[in-house]
């Protein structure tokens, strides 16, 4: 789980209860998932019913009086200049290399490539996280019977967002992908399977399974201060650098309604401390060093042959700084 702690870093503590999980929570989930995916396919998946589920209205109701468009849109992207090959598209302290002796021994050229490639990376991150975890199951709850209208209201607006984000930075990739050309690598963002099952989950059983809730708190969390350290850093690309300042305006609102969503779906209880586990599972599994961290530096091994040999040294690293729990982003 990501939790800010004093000092000058995010730090990612993996919780007491999670470190002690028997890996066979995990085993049974996943294997749970598929025996419910197969019935719900077998009968139909059917309508979400909301009936018995409790929610504070005046929160919702205060919610949808401060709704607003979102500020990360399509139209964003097409009016901003052209990609700039020659400035790094991330802020270096962002890099899952960053403050290691593989990065440090890089060749400027070497360097922005690296940073370049993982840029790309970085938007499929979300272009993924945002579409499956939290647009999906937003989308599924606004189709629920018997909904709030405020509720259905914020929901909309919700999903609304996250459309637009998922359009946005589909649309900076593209534009990312061309500029790189050649030895552009077409996917460097792929999730492993059991990732991806809990995600399917959350999808189509967005209450039952109501883990994924405080899971895109966590990233719209990480969102902001990562739209922040964008907006504090003077040598980025300027289309990099537009589209997530203004994503960050946006996330910074969603978190709101992120902690809406958990009073609302995990008001306590047995099922909560389920929830928990199941999240914490689930963060284990996008936060292992197995997955991840490979995508850019085998690119950039590609169009710099010369440094094919040190490859595997480099995710060594990269997986060194991912284990030690420390994100790269420096609190204000």
């Amino acid at each position: 789980m990501i939790r800010v702690t004093k000092g000058h870093r995010l730090r990612v503590i993996p919780d007491p209860a999670a470190a002690s999980l028997d890996r066979s929570l995990a085993d049974q989930v996943i294997s749970a998932l598929g025996v419910v995916l197969r019935l719900s396919v077998a009968r139909g998946i059917g309508p979400v019913v909301m009936s018995g589920v409790a929610l504070r209205r005046e929160d919702w109701s205060r919610e949808r009086s401060l709704l607003r468009p979102a500020k990360l849109t399509p139209a964003l992207v097409e009016a901003a200049p052209a990609l700039d090959l020659s400035r790094p598209w991330v802020p270096e302290s962002l890099l899952p290399l960053y403050g290691t002796q593989s990065h440090a021994a890089l060749s400027d050229a070497q360097r922005l490539r690296y940073n370049q490639a993982y840029g790309r990376q970085l938007l499929e991150e979300f272009i993924w996280l945002e579409r499956y975890l939290i647009l999906a199951p937003v989308a599924r709850l606004s189709q629920a019977s018997r909904l709030d209208p405020d509720v259905s209201s914020v929901l909309r607006s919700f999903a609304s967002d996250e459309s637009h984000h998922v359009a946005s930075f589909a649309k900076l990739r593209e534009l990312a992908i061309k500029a790189s050309e050649p030895k552009v690598s077409t996917s460097l963002f792929n999730p492993p399977r059991s990732v991806c099952a809990f995600a399917r989950l959350a999808a189509r059983f967005p209450i039952k399974f109501a883990f994924w809730t405080t899971v895109i708190q966590d990233l719209e969390d990480y969102a902001v201060k990562v739209g922040q350290t964008y907006k504090r850093d003077r040598t980025v690309d300027t289309a990099f650098q537009d589209v997530f300042v203004a994503h960050a305006q946006d996330e910074a609102r969603h978190c709101r309604y992120d902690r809406l969503l958990t009073a609302w779906l995990r008001p306590g209880g047995p099922m909560n401390s389920f929830h928990e586990r199941v999240a914490d599972v689930f963060q284990s599994r996008y936060r292992s060093t197995s997955w991840g961290l490979d995508g850019p530096i085998r690119e950039l091994a590609e169009v710099h042959p010369e440094i094919a040999g040190k490859v595997n040294d480099m995710i060594a690293d990269a997986a060194a700084v991912r284990r030690s729990g420390l994100s790269p982003i420096p609190t204000e």
